[in-house]
C-alpha cells in the first residue's frame, strides 16, 4: 500500500511539473512574437510584428544570357557556385565564333575598301591634271581658231587688192564682179585656208566639251563613296567585337555567384526564363517588410526607429534594424509581381536597414531568408 501510494505521488508531481512547464512554455510564446502564419500580425500595445524578407540593398540580380544573338551556347563556365567576384569578372563563356567570323570577313572587306580609296584618291589627283591639260587644249584650239581668222581675212584682203589691180585680157577694161568671184572660188589658198578654219572652229568646240565633261565629272563621289565604305565596314567590327566582349557574362558589380543553371553546350535565347546565374551583390542588406492596411497607421510615423528583427524560423535569434522608410502607397506584393494572378493583394512596403547581419555568436541573416520584424 505504501508503494502505490509513492508511485501515485510520483505521478500526481510529474504531472504537475509538466502542466506547470507548459503554461510556462505557451506564456513564453505569447510574450515573444506571434507565429508568421499571416504577413503582419499584431502585438496588441507592444506594437507591431510584420513579416519581410532579407534583400541585399543593390538587389539581387539574375544574369540572363548576352542579346546579341537569337540563342547562344554556353561555352565553359568561369565561376563555380559561391565564389565572390569582382567587378567586370568574367563568369560565364558563351560561343562568340560566328562573331569572330563576322570581324574578320569585315576586316577583309575594310582592307580592299582602303585600296579602292587609295585608288579614288589617286584618280583624283590624276583629275586634276587632266582638267588642267583639258583646259590647255581648248586654249590652245581656241588660239589657233583665231590666229586662222585672222590670217584668212588678212589673205582675203591681199587677194581683193590684187583683184582690184588686175586687168581683163581685153586692154583698159577691169575685172567684172562675176570675174572677181570666179577668181575667189578658183583661189586654193583661202579655200585652204577657209577648210583649216572649220577643222580649228570643231576643234576648239570638241575640247571645250571635253573640258566641260571633264569638270562635271563626280570625281568625290568615289572618294566619298570609299569612305563611307570604311566607315561603314570599321562600324560592323566594332559592333562584331562588342558582340564578342559581350559574349562573356561578367560581373556588374562585386558579389557572390549563386545558382547556376548553365552547362557548357546549354543553349539560351530570348524565350529562355531562367537566369544563366543569380549574383547576390555584396554590401549593406536591408529587409522589404509588407505592412497590410489594417496595421498601416500604426507605422506611419516610425521611420529612423530602431527595431527587432528575428529569424522567421528560431524566434530566440535576434538583430538590430533601423526604419529607413515607410512607403507612400499600396502596392502589389513583390512575391506576386511574377505570378499570373489577376487580382493581387496590396500591402504598403516598408524598408528597414539592418545594422548587422552577421553578429559576432550568430547565424548571418542571408538574402531571401524571411524574418520578422517588431516595430515598437
Amino acid at each position: 500500500m505504501r508503494l502505490k501510494a509513492l508511485t501515485i505521488a510520483v505521478g500526481l508531481g510529474l504531472l504537475a511539473v509538466s502542466l506547470l512547464g507548459a503554461a510556462r512554455m505557451l506564456d513564453g510564446d505569447n510574450k515573444t512574437d506571434p507565429a508568421p502564419t499571416a504577413n503582419t500580425a499584431s502585438n496588441g500595445g507592444s506594437g507591431v510584428t510584420v513579416l519581410g524578407v532579407v534583400h541585399s540593398e543593390a538587389g539581387e540580380i539574375p544574369l540572363g544570357p548576352p542579346t546579341v544573338s537569337a540563342v547562344l551556347a554556353v561555352q565553359r563556365l568561369l565561376v563555380d557556385e559561391g565564389k565572390s567576384v569582382a567587378v567586370d569578372e568574367p563568369l560565364v563563356q558563351f560561343d562568340d565564333m560566328l562573331f569572330r567570323h563576322k570581324i574578320a570577313q569585315a576586316k577583309a572587306e575594310c582592307a580592299a575598301a582602303q585600296e579602292d580609296l587609295f585608288k579614288a584618291n589617286a584618280a583624283k589627283a590624276i583629275h586634276v591634271f587632266t582638267l588642267a591639260g583639258a583646259q590647255l587644249a581648248l586654249e590652245t584650239s581656241e588660239h589657233d581658231l583665231k590666229e586662222a581668222r585672222e590670217a584668212l581675212v588678212i589673205g582675203k584682203d591681199q587677194f581683193e587688192r590684187v583683184l582690184a589691180s588686175q586687168r581683163d585680157i581685153t586692154p583698159g577694161k577691169p575685172y567684172t564682179e562675176a570675174d572677181k568671184a570666179q577668181a575667189r572660188r578658183d583661189n586654193l589658198e583661202l579655200r585652204k585656208a577657209e577648210v583649216m578654219i572649220v577643222n580649228l572652229a570643231a576643234k576648239a568646240q570638241g575640247d571645250r566639251l571635253k573640258l566641260e565633261a571633264l569638270k562635271l565629272t563626280p570625281i568625290d563621289a568615289d572618294v566619298r563613296a570609299a569612305t563611307a565604305k570604311i566607315e561603314r565596314l570599321n562600324a560592323t567590327v566594332a559592333e562584331a567585337e562588342a558582340a564578342v566582349n559581350a559574349c562573356v557574362l561578367r560581373a556588374k558589380v562585386p558579389g557572390v555567384v549563386e545558382q547556376i543553371h548553365a552547362a557548357p553546350g546549354q543553349v539560351f535565347g530570348p524565350a529562355s526564363r531562367t537566369p544563366v546565374l543569380w549574383l547576390i551583390p555584396a554590401g549593406k542588406r536591408i529587409i522589404r517588410a509588407e505592412v497590410e492596411p489594417e496595421f498601416a497607421s500604426r507605422i506611419a510615423d516610425k521611420e529612423g526607429r530602431k527595431v527587432t528583427i528575428t529569424d522567421g524560423s528560431n524566434f530566440t535569434l535576434h538583430y538590430d534594424g533601423i526604419i529607413r522608410r515607410v512607403g507612400t502607397s499600396f502596392l502589389p506584393k513583390r512575391s506576386q509581381l511574377d505570378t499570373l494572378l489577376t487580382t493581387s493583394t496590396k500591402a504598403l512596403e516598408c524598408v528597414i536597414d539592418v545594422a548587422d547581419p552577421a553578429p559576432a555568436g550568430k547565424p548571418p541573416l542571408r538574402v531571401g531568408q524571411p524574418v520578422r520584424v517588431l516595430i515598437p
